[in-house]
This record gives C-alpha cells, structure tokens and sequence, in this order.
C-alpha cells in the first residue's frame, strides 16, 4: 500500500528522543556537581542575565506574532493558545528582567521576590499552555473571534500579574528567604512546572511517534526543557550561580521550541498543505499538459505520414523566415504535388494511395539536407522548407524532388509511373517585404506549382512578382465582385439559339427562327468597364460567390422573359448555367421552384444547363437532383458534352432533353475529319435518344452547312448573333415578329 503524503519531518523520532535525554543529561551533570567544574564568575551575572531574559522575550514576541499573523483566516486551535501565552509569558519576563539585581526596577532599586514572582508566572504560563495544548485536539481550527478572546485573556491575566507583583506584593506568599534560600511556596511553584512540563512532554512525545507532526515533536521538546528549567531554578544555591543560569538557558530553549512548533502550525503547515494541494495540481496540469501535447501533436502532425501539418509549418517558417531576415539569409519554400495522383487510388484503392505516399514521404527525406523541414499539407501535396538557400540551391532541391519521383513505385507487384509539380518561393533579404507572412511566402509557392503544372508534368517554375500582381489583383478583384451584386453591377446578356428547320436561314434567303436564348451574366464595373466573364466567374466558384451569382441569374432572366411573354413577346426557352457548386447544394429543386413562382414563369419556358462534369460526378446522386428538377416541368441540357469523361451507359439514365455540342468540336467540322466524326456521333447519339442537338459556336456558313446535313436541331453563335443586351434582343424579337407578319 502507497504510504500516505506528510509534512516533511526533520525531527526524526530517535533525534526527538536523543535531544531529550540529552537535554535531561545535561541537567543531571550540573544538578549532581558538573556546575562546580564550569568556570563561572559571578560578576557576569548582569550582563549574561539580561542576555537571555532579552533573548526569550524577543522568542516569545516572535511567537506571539507569527501566531497571531498565521496563514488563513482560521487557525489551529494549539495556535489560538500558544500564541496569546507567548505574550503573556514574554510581558512577565520584562517584569522579570526589570525587578533583579543590577537592574533599574520599577518598584524600587531592588525587588528579588518581585523578580521571582514574575519568573515563576512566566514560566508558569508556559507549563500550563504546553499542557493545555498537549490535550487539545489536533485537527481542531478556530475562527479569528476566538483566537482573539484568547489573547484577550491572556492580556488579563498579564495585568493582574503585574497588579499582583507591583501593587499588591502583600497578597503573594514569601518565594525566598534572606540566608535560608528559596521557600516551600517557591518549591512548590517550581515542582508543578516540573510535573506540567514532564506530563506535557510525555503526552506530546506519544502523539509525536503516532502522527509523526513536527509542531508535536517541537512542543515536545518545549515541555521538557521547560521542566527540566524547572529543576534548575528548584535547587540553585543563590540567583548568580551557574545552576540558576542553566535554568535561565532551559527557559529559552524551550521557547525557541515554543517558537518552532508555532510557526510550523501557524505558517508551514498551512503553507505545506498548499504546497501539497499545488502539487496536486501541478500534477493535474502535467498530465493535463501531456494530453494537450498529445492532442496539438495530433493537430500539427500529419496521421499517414508523421510529419508536420500545415498548421505546424506556418510556425516553423514564420520563425525560419524572421532567423533569414536577421542573418542575412534566402530562405526557400517548395511546394510539391503528385500529378495524377487520383489514377492510384481509383486502381489500387486508398490503401495503395497510402503506400505511394509513404514511398513518396521517404525518398523526399533521403534528399533533404539537415536544417530542411519536410511537411505535408493535404492530399499529395508537401511542402518543403530550405533554410540555407539561393536560387540555385532552391533550383538544385526542386530538380532533385522531381528526379526522385522518376523512379517506378510498385504496387502488388505492379509499376506505375508518376510525376510531380514544384513551386518555389524565395525570401531574400533585399527584396521580401519584411512584413510579409509566411502564409503569403507558402501562397506564393503553391502559386508557382499551379504554374508549373500548366506547364506539364514533371516542370519547375519560381515564384515571380507577375505571379504576385496576380494574386493581389484576385484579391482586390473578389472584394469588389462581393459589392457588384448589392450595387447593381452585374446585368444579363442574351444570345439567341436558331432553328435549323429546312428553309430556315440566310444562305437562301429564308428569316431566321429564333426557339431560344440564352442567359450569359456580365459584369459592367465603373472603373474596370466590362469584366469578361472568364475573369470573375472562376473566381467566383473558388470563393463559394458562384451560388449567389447563380440564384441571381436564375431570378432575372426568369424575371425578364416572364416579362417579355406578358408583353406579347416570345423569345422560345430561357436557358440559365447551373454551376457544379450550387448543382451539389441540397434543395435545388425547391429553390427553382420558388424563383419560378416568384417571377410568375412557365416551368415550360425555362431550360437549365449542366455541365457533362458535373453530372459525372456522383451519377447516382446527379440522377436523383435531375429528376426532382424535371419533376416541376423544366426542360434540362448538357452542356460542352463531349468535353468531360462521357459514360453512355449512365446517361441514358439522366431525364435530359437537349445535348450541346462544345464550340471545341464545332470549330474543326469543316477542316478536321474527325471533329466531323465526333460532331456527327453527338448529334446522332442525342436523336437516338429522343434528345435535341444543339451547337454552340458556330461561326461560318460552311459550319452551318455541316450541322444542317447532319440533322443537327439548333445553333448557338457569331454566325447569326453575338450575345446581346436585352434591349437588342426585344428589338431582334420585335423585327422577327414584323417580318413574320
């Protein structure tokens, strides 16, 4: 069993035991003649007196004060006691030193019964509190109010002592006898401090061996050296003797064990069990501190490969980039991708992704110099720290991680083949700013990795200040898309889609039908002009702005040709973009349904285009969302088919009704045979399933040719009309309505 905590105890009970009978020896020697054999000269009586009565007042008031001023606002009960008797013992020993021989006195220029009077009350005190406390309970702790009836008391009975001794001296019996010694009253005071004192020693000396307490084993002391004085004062011959010395330096000694054991209880002991009690706790926070070690360790540390997280290597690099500033240093970030990572884990499952990674985590590390730090950021991107760097060191680490993927990793026995992506950022000291964060040096570096991967597999590319223009332009440019749409700024643009029926078209003259439109969004900034959408719309769909910007197109143009319908003007079905984010946002179909509500538009008029990717992506689920969409009655179409990773075997599936033919395909009809080929293949694969062909970007007269012949339903393009603004589109509308009447 583990032992119990306890205040530390330099009083072994052996050394309690040793002192004692050392202490009894010592008085038995002088008692039975050893006092003769001390070389004592009477004379010094005064100065050596007044010594020691100076000492045990001094004690005394120590004891008093430390008591008085303990730790806490209760306080042991033995304290409650000594404490005030300490006082009181102390005031009876300045009576004591002023009324013996040599001394002023304040009773007249000698006063020995005076003096012995109050030696024997201070003593007396001090036998009758060290048993007092010997039978009081140990655990017991009193309030402040009680502590302060005690010293009350304390101060009464030290005012009627000294009104005893000083006014009233008649009323005490004689202690001494000119010639004859000390009297039968005196012998008798002297034989109850002796039995308080031993009965208090013995009784503290036992409690001592049971709780092992320091303050039992100082208040041990004090009873026996307080009785042992007693023997002392009992048999000296005259008050200048060694004897009555002796007894003098008892007396302090047993104060100073008095003093010991108060501030132990008063003071130590509070404060020990404080410390225990902090200890505890510190021993509750070192574990707490582990757990959160652990825990910041699973926050920063990468799971798969133990490497340090993005979150870790901020922090490594904010203090590698402050160490570069300061000495002078290039520091470099690389940041390296694994190109067409996804091939493994679609062939070999997750677990072999795991695998090429690990391999991946090894050769990086074999490369690394000593001060690099390698880490992981997500995926099969890492990053790459290099603290001593240059451009051509910086260079010479890129090339070597490039090199290092050249090498086959096997699979169950299998080979593949991959390459990589390496984007580096430098920090020189003459040209990084020196508040630049190390979140924009890392942006920097996965910036260059884009470029580089549009280069190819297998390329390098640094960090340049276009690159940095770049980002800062997105930057400013996302903040001011945020504020287009609450400004006004955004608007619609329309292009027709045309009707290829036989005798429809300009090459023999017949007027143009037009059975659609559709929506694109323009942005007309005050100072920017006209953004082009291919400079906002990705940014929006990075940003998450793609969803609101798609709800405000659906509103409008549902909006305008609801308005156009109800002023007599029919410009065929309105198609309108869903972008792949708000396709995947549960709800779409109720959110179409509201706008169709609010604007007061046919379902039928409406026509919503998805592009081939998007659907492809989760086809089960994409399944689900078009039928709750064509479910209300609007028409669906895939858009730029073709153009993503066709499977037939789930589109037959989908509830769609119109396929688009990409501009990518429609380009090459005429010159390359097979964007002839693919064309035709649209084209018929749509009628075989009952769905209508239409072609965006048709340019030329022979491109429409090529699309007529070959059954194509609609065309979309320059070639009959750009993208117009909706007054030329009611004006178009208006013109078709004249010619067709």
């Amino acid at each position: 069993m583990r032992p119990r905590s306890r205040i530390p105890v330099p009083l072994h009970p052996r050394l309690l035991a040793a002192l004692a009978a050392l202490l009894a020896a010592c008085m038995a020697w002088l008692v039975l003649g050893g006092a003769a054999l001390l070389p004592w000269d009477p004379r010094w009586y005064v100065l050596v007196h007044t010594a020691l009565e100076i000492s045990s007042v001094v004690v005394t008031m120590l004891a008093f004060s430390t008591g008085w001023h303990g730790i806490g606002r209760e306080v042991p009960v033995r304290v409650a006691l000594l404490a005030p008797a300490a006082l009181a013992i102390g005031l009876f020993d300045v009576g004591h030193l002023m009324l013996v021989r040599g001394m002023p006195g304040l009773n007249g220029p000698e006063a020995m019964a005076g003096g012995i009077a109050f030696s024997l009350l201070s003593r007396m005190v001090g036998a009758l509190a060290l048993f007092a406390a010997a039978l009081a309970p140990r655990e017991r702790m009193v309030g402040r109010r009680a502590h302060a009836l005690a010293l009350l008391c304390a101060l009464v009975l030290t005012a009627a002592g000294f009104w005893l001794v000083l006014d009233a001296p008649h009323l005490l019996p004689q202690t001494r006898v000119p010639g004859r010694g000390a009297t039968a009253f005196k012998a008798a005071c002297e034989l109850a401090i002796i039995v308080f004192g031993a009965a208090a020693a013995l009784l503290l000396a036992a409690r001592a061996r049971r709780t092992c307490l320091r303050t039992d084993r100082y208040l041990a002391l004090a009873a026996t050296a307080t009785g042992l004085s007693g023997f002392a004062f009992l048999l000296y011959g005259r008050p200048d003797d060694v004897l009555s010395m002796a007894g003098h330096v008892y007396k302090l000694t047993a104060y100073l064990f008095l003093y010991g054991a108060v501030h132990v209880a008063a003071v130590q002991a509070p404060f020990l069990r404080l410390l225990r009690s902090e200890r505890s706790l510190r021993a509750s926070e070192k574990k707490f501190r582990s757990l959160e070690r652990a825990l910041v360790e699973q926050l920063t540390s990468d799971a798969l490969t133990g490497l340090p997280n993005r979150r870790r290597i901020l922090e490594t690099l904010d203090e590698a980039a402050l160490a570069a500033r300061q000495d002078g240093r290039t520091l470099a970030v690389l940041v390296f991708d694994l190109n067409a990572f996804r091939k493994v884990n679609s062939s070999f499952g997750w677990s072999g992704g795991d695998e090429v990674l690990r391999e991946c985590v090894a050769r990086l590390s074999r490369i690394l110099c000593g001060g690099d730090t390698l880490a992981r950021q997500g995926g099969n991107e890492f990053i790459v720290v290099q603290k001593q760097s240059g451009r051509e060191a910086a260079l010479a680490l890129g090339e070597s991680l490039l090199g290092c993927m050249r090498e086959p990793f096997v699979l169950g026995g299998q080979q593949i083949f991959l390459s990589a992506s390496v984007g580096i950022a430098l920090l020189p000291p003459s040209e990084a700013d020196a508040d630049a964060s190390s979140s924009a040096l890392l942006q920097s570096a996965q910036l260059a990795m884009g470029g580089a991967r549009i280069d190819g597999p297998g390329r390098l590319r640094f960090h340049t200040a276009e690159m940095a223009r770049a980002i800062r332009e997105r930057v400013e440019l996302e903040a001011l898309l945020r504020h287009a749409m609450t400004r006004g700024q955004l608007t619609l643009q329309y292009q027709p889609r045309i009707s290829l029926e036989r005798g429809a078209g300009r090459e023999n003259g017949g007027a143009t039908r037009m059975v659609g439109i559709e929506a694109l969004v323009r942005w007309r900034h005050p100072t920017l002009g006209l953004v082009p959408p291919a400079r906002f719309i990705p940014l929006a769909e990075e940003t998450g702005l793609i969803e609101e910007l798609d709800m405000w197109v659906l509103r409008e143009a549902c909006t305008r040709a609801a308005g156009w319908r109800a002023a007599g003007m029919n410009p065929g079905r309105v198609s309108v973009n869903l972008s792949a984010r708000q396709f995947q946002q549960a709800g779409l179909a109720q959110r179409v349904r509201m706008v169709l509500e609010e604007t007061g538009l046919h379902p039928a008029a409406l026509e919503l285009e998805i592009t081939e990717g998007t659907v492809m992506r989760d086809t089960e689920e994409a399944a689900e969302v078009l039928r709750s969409l064509k479910a209300l009655g609007v028409a669906l179409s895939i858009d730029d088919f073709g153009t993503g990773y066709s499977s037939l075997s789930y589109l037959k599936r989908f509830p769609i009704d119109v396929l688009k033919i990409d501009r990518s395909f429609v380009k090459d009809v005429v010159e390359d045979p097979n964007g002839a080929a693919i064309t035709r293949a649209i084209i018929g694969l749509a009628h075989g399933l009952n769905l209508e062909a239409v072609a965006e970007g048709v340019e030329t007269a022979d491109q429409l040719a090529f699309l007529r012949d070959n059954g194509c339903d609609e065309i979309q393009g320059y070639y009959f009309s750009p993208p117009v603004w909706p007054e030329q589109l009611e004006d178009m509308m208006k013109e078709s309505f004249t010619a067709a009447a």
